[in-house]
């Protein structure tokens, strides 16, 4: 039996005795109808005339419907995609209109974090789903998904979360976008947060540390400048020459394997106190920099990038090993290069207000919506006297 190239029917809306005509075209590839869409919606889309086309008659209704094929247009055509090819579409850096848009806006998204993402879908999603259309996605999908890879696959909850996340992004965006006609991810629920807290090193293990001897340079100054800065990793490795002041040091850029130099996680600026002993390891790292002043001063094998961030890691990790913490021991800890950073927080606090100190590590709150974090020169003064009380006794030892 031919199916109706246009099928029209009408649903009541939420007052008594009135309607809305709906339309779906018969997708040949399918085997089925699209994704019904309101003849309403499609004719705003369109931009046809109310009076040739009226959306809230039968007969205007099938015009619509018609005028759509006409122009080779199909409502279903988005929705009768493979579920697993929308989500790798929508998480590609180089052709998604979901990031194209955000940047259009002004908004952040990472390229790591994408590149993440579309790995979920790889590794995760299109296994799952080989076969799912966009339009037949159903909410107990995705939940089965989320307990099969509780049960089988190892994965943390947090990590699982962001595999929901990667597919209930797109599956809104579809929706919000008319592509399909319900969100089966609105009902998505999580599971239980189950991140560990990031373990610090005690200030034994600080001291032991920066006065390791043999020590690469790279990684003694990585880190004073977690230790005594509370820098992050990509801030540490982005430094350059230009950032060192007589007392201060500039924070201003992050450094990412995939997007290269960008601004911090914040998006703002901050000046931090720097102490002397650490200002002189940095200069003596700078006059012997293979490519010559002003180049990064965590230098790596070519002039234009820094150390790799993961080989700044293995030295930490290996000079870890030298003062007694193996790696299970370091697993189990919960111990990273970021845990300096926690110590550095956590050895300050108490000796100046959240506020000032968050002048230092650069955390954000509501109340700093500043692209730069300002501090006063009282603020910084108190800072340093707050590094210099607590935090200078365990790095003065440090071995050159």
């Amino acid at each position: 039996m031919a199916r109706k190239p246009v099928s029209v029917y009408k649903r009541p809306m939420s007052k008594t005795g009135q309607y809305r005509y709906y339309i779906q075209i018969w997708d040949e590839a399918t085997g089925g109808y699209s994704t019904a869409r309101s003849a309403t919606s499609l004719a705003l889309e369109l931009d046809l005339d109310p009076k040739a086309f009226p959306p809230t008659s039968r007969t205007g209704a099938l015009l619509i419907g018609e005028e759509f094929r006409r122009r080779g247009g199909a409502p279903g055509r988005v929705a009768s995609v493979l579920f697993a090819d929308y989500c790798a579409k929508f998480w590609d850096w180089d052709t998604s209109t979901y990031i194209q848009s955000k940047q259009a806006r002004g908004q952040r998204i990472g390229r790591g974090y994408v590149a993440a993402c579309a790995a979920y879908v790889v590794n995760y999603i299109r296994p799952a789903f080989p076969a799912l259309r966009l339009a037949a996605v159903k909410p107990y999908m995705l939940e089965d998904l989320a307990l099969k890879l509780k049960r089988e696959s190892g994965l943390s909850n947090r990590s699982i979360n962001a595999i929901l996340d990667v597919m209930a992004l797109p599956l809104h965006e579809a929706a919000r976008l008319g592509f399909i006609t319900t969100d089966p991810a609105v009902s998505i629920r999580k599971l239980g947060n189950d991140t560990r807290v990031k373990g610090i090193p005690t200030e034994e293990e600080v001291r032991a540390l920066v006065s390791l001897p043999g020590l690469d340079p790279r990684a003694r100054c990585a880190i004073l400048l977690g230790a005594a800065c509370a820098l992050r990793l990509g801030e540490v490795i982005a430094l350059k020459v230009d950032d060192i002041g007589e007392s201060t040091l500039t924070v201003s850029a992050s450094f990412s394997y995939y997007e290269g130099l960008k601004c911090t996680k914040t998006g703002r600026v901050r000046v931090v106190p720097l102490p002397g002993l650490v200002r002189a390891a940095l200069l003596d790292l700078e006059a012997v920099n293979p490519f010559g002043p002003g180049h990064f001063l965590i230098y790596g094998t070519l002039p234009d990038k820094p150390l790799d961030y993961r080989g700044l890691e293995r030295m930490f990790y290996a000079a870890l090993r030298k003062i007694g913490i193996d790696e299970r021991t370091r697993v189990e800890r919960a111990l990273s290069f970021h845990s300096l950073r926690h110590w550095s927080n956590a050895t300050l606090r108490g000796s100046v207000s959240d506020a000032k100190l968050r002048l230092l590590t650069g955390h954000s709150t509501e109340a700093m919506t500043d692209h730069y974090d300002h501090a006063t020169e009282a603020d910084l003064a108190e800072l340093a006297r707050a590094q210099e009380a607590r935090i200078l006794p365990f790095l003065e030892n440090a071995a050159v």
